[in-house]
């Protein structure tokens, strides 16, 4: 990769400012990040310079940090099976059509994406909580190749409205704890703000179960609405909102973007490929099952 990446210059100012990026030296932070995987040799990485700057990125240019939360990444898909196998976009492509994910038009003031996650379009009746899952982590990744977004970050939207407390039976304590490590500790997103709106009487049930597995850091960053969208739009300005929070934007689906989620099936195939063998088989040596390491970061 050239020093250039093709950044606009305000990209690039906010890259070196927040990140400790520096052009003339980014290339060898992505050398000296390709050399030190060499201590796993039981990982197969990807190593192409945009899937390595991510992570230099997100862990601001700190080689060692980068390297942990990489491999952590593989970690998580190798122990969470029940997140990560079948992990295609066609085999949760009912629940995409549920539209519980909804990426809204542009973005923010800060350059960055707004998911919005609507678990009342969710019959809880119908499949469990772990395609909604996976989804998430898809999309997550998604944006995660996108520099402004790598850069920028992401702001979350969690619309509570229409979930009954039939939906608690799924939020299982330990499949929460693997989401919310996944997504804090293994996936290189820079989740800036979250927001809650139209929460239940009993929401504090629901929080209480994420809430342990929730580092500091980012309960700092959560915001609690209700249904008052005024306090939304104070972060998220209301051109950039569904009408039915206030907003201008009308008749929004999210049908693009899952467009784009299912098309990417072959490109997200091939990413499975990466990570831990089943057997060590794969690299050349005895069949058996990898030894595990511990690779616990909270960011």
């Amino acid at each position: 990769m050239s020093n250039s990446t093709g950044l606009s210059p305000e990209l690039l100012k906010k890259a070196q400012d927040e990140l400790n990026e520096d052009p003339t030296t980014r290339q060898q932070k992505l050398d000296e990040l390709r050399e030190i995987l060499k201590r796993r040799p039981d990982i197969k990485f990807r190593t192409d310079d945009a899937f390595l700057l991510r992570y230099l990125r997100v862990k601001k240019f700190n080689v060692e940090r980068a390297f942990k939360t990489l491999v952590h990444y593989y970690e998580v898909r190798r122990d969470y099976k029940d997140i990560f196998t079948d992990f295609t976009p066609s085999a949760v492509q009912q629940q995409l059509e549920d539209q519980v994910h909804l990426i809204v038009p542009g973005r923010d003031s800060n350059g960055r994406r707004i998911m919005i996650l609507r678990p009342g379009n969710w019959n809880p009746n119908s499949y469990s909580l772990i395609p909604l899952f996976k989804a998430s982590v898809m999309f997550l990744e998604m944006f995660c190749e996108e520099e402004e977004t790598q850069i920028n970050g992401l702001n979350f939207v969690a619309d509570y409205g229409g979930v009954t407390k039939e939906y608690l039976k799924h939020f299982n304590p330990m499949l929460v704890r693997k989401l919310t490590d996944t997504i804090q500790n293994a996936i290189p997103i820079r989740l800036k703000e979250v927001h809650y709106i139209n929460q239940p009487k009993f929401f504090d049930l629901i929080f209480s179960i994420f809430r342990p597995f929730l580092s500091e850091k980012l309960v700092k960053r959560l915001h609690f609405h209700g249904d008052e969208y005024g306090t939304l739009h104070e972060y998220i300005g209301s051109a950039l909102l569904p009408s039915e929070y206030g907003g201008a934007l009308q008749n929004v689906t999210n049908r693009e973007w899952i467009d784009k989620l299912l098309a990417k099936e072959d490109d997200i195939i091939e990413n499975n490929k990466y990570g831990f063998p089943k057997s060590v088989d794969a690299l050349g040596g005895q069949k058996g099952e990898i030894g595990r390491a511990s690779c616990r970061e909270r960011v």
